[in-house]
């Protein structure tokens, strides 16, 4: 594999692409400090205001964001893979044996990260993505019909189905939660040596369950699809088009959304048997999901072309073009921060001030990602991995021109994590 690296060229049309990947970021980052990242543990002998307060803010940071932002990540991804390839096929290339070992390395990245953080996506992501460098050549027809598939839950469908059939059916459940109260009984009480020897396979499969349970992995695929769907149809380089697709979501979404909600606030109602009330609480929810996360994307890019909040929302995008270097950076310090190994503060932050912090950690980090790609035309683990992408060290990172000139990277973090 010795292909070219070519200087990173970026349309300035695909600045709201960034954006939208920082939007999800952030939430992602939110939801995790409210989590205390995997963690779950909070102090005791909380009551009256404050534990109101903590629990308020819980629900409120999962509703916006609990299997939305991963979503957005997840769409981004598969919109990265057509950007990616079709900038290779422009210059005569097939990238998609590369495209293979990009995610190779990938998986590689994320198990590594994995050791220390049990709630990282990344491999996950890398798996799932591999099907992709075999589709982009599939009739745009067919792509639409397989991504419904995916996102409609087959397995929990075919699962109502038995369940409506034989009320004694019970399907098998995944022990998700022995393997987090294994987890969390290291994250409370041990040093880092401990925490990383749980983490080498205890936090593989806590994660994988836990998606696998929750159809998480068909979800994920199915948003690929619908990210290279994105951009093959050229989607965020027509704001007309853009508009109105968006316009037509978002009726769409919040339509669904609302029928969703009507169905499972009247489920107890139904007088089914519980284990079919839990798979058609994890359906609903999915499909719930969906319907928010396309609210949340829809309005992004309302906000963007229709409103004056442009360059508000802009300043999202350094934080976008560095996902990977952010990913990585907040999960570490919210480890050392709220372990037992570090800081402990799971002993003393409830929900409320969790969150507080994490909107500090996140203006700090949009200030450092603005003032780092005035000056390098990647993040430090970007470049890392475009040059193992690469097998080759030769990679443009400092901007040798004022930052005015230089030229910008096309695509950054191609991935979308955390387990939410």
């Amino acid at each position: 594999m010795t292909a070219p690296t070519p200087t990173p060229v970026r349309p300035e049309r695909f600045e709201i692409v960034d954006a939208l990947r920082g939007s999800a970021l952030l939430g992602l980052f939110l939801l995790h400090c409210v989590e205390h990242f995997e963690f779950g543990a909070y102090p005791e002998g909380r009551s009256g205001w404050l534990l109101a307060l903590d629990h308020g803010a819980r629900d409120v940071a999962f509703f916006l964001f609990a299997g939305k932002a991963y979503a957005i990540f997840a769409m981004m991804f598969g919109l990265s893979f057509f950007l990616i390839l079709g900038r290779a096929a422009r210059r005569g290339l097939d990238f998609r044996g590369r495209f293979v070992w990009r995610l190779c390395v990938l998986t590689v990245i994320g198990y590594l990260f994995g050791v220390f953080y049990c709630g990282e996506i990344l491999t996950m992501l890398a798996i799932l993505g591999l099907p992709l460098a075999f589709l982009h050549r599939v009739p745009t027809r067919w792509l639409v019909a397989l991504s419904a598939v995916f996102l409609m839950q087959p397995v929990f469908l075919w699962q109502l189905g038995h369940a409506l059939l034989d009320p004694a059916y019970a399907p098998a459940r995944l022990d998700v939660w022995s393997y987090y109260r294994k987890l969390g009984a290291v994250f409370s009480q041990e040093g880092l040596l401990e925490v990383l020897k749980v983490n080498l396979w205890t936090g593989v499969q806590a994660r994988w369950s836990w998606s696998i349970e929750n159809g998480r992995y068909l979800q994920m695929f199915g948003l690929f699809l619908w990210g290279l769907l994105l951009g093959r149809g050229r989607i965020f380089e027509d704001r007309e088009r853009s508009l109105r697709l968006a316009r037509r979501a978002l009726a769409v979404a919040l339509a669904a959304f609302v029928v969703v909600l009507l169905v499972q606030r009247s489920l107890p109602s139904w007088g089914l048997a519980e284990a079919t009330r839990g798979i058609l609480r994890r359906l609903l929810g999915s499909y719930g999901q969906l319907a928010q996360m396309t609210v949340w994307a829809a309005g992004f890019v309302l906000l963007y072309h229709a409103t004056p909040c442009r360059r508000a929302l802009n300043l999202l995008a350094p934080y976008g073009r560095t996902s990977l270097t952010n990913y990585v950076t907040q999960s570490l310090v919210g480890m050392t921060l709220f372990y037992h190994f570090g800081f402990g503060l799971f002993r003393h932050l409830g929900e409320f001030p969790s969150i507080l912090f994490g909107v500090g950690f996140f203006a700090l980090q949009c200030a450092v990602s603005r003032r780092w790609l005035a000056n390098f035309h990647y993040g430090p683990l970007e470049w890392v991995w475009r040059c193992l992408t690469f097998l080759s060290f030769k990679t443009p990172f400092r901007k040798s021109r004022p930052a005015a000139e230089a030229p910008l990277t096309a695509v950054a973090f191609e991935v979308s994590e955390g387990k939410r």
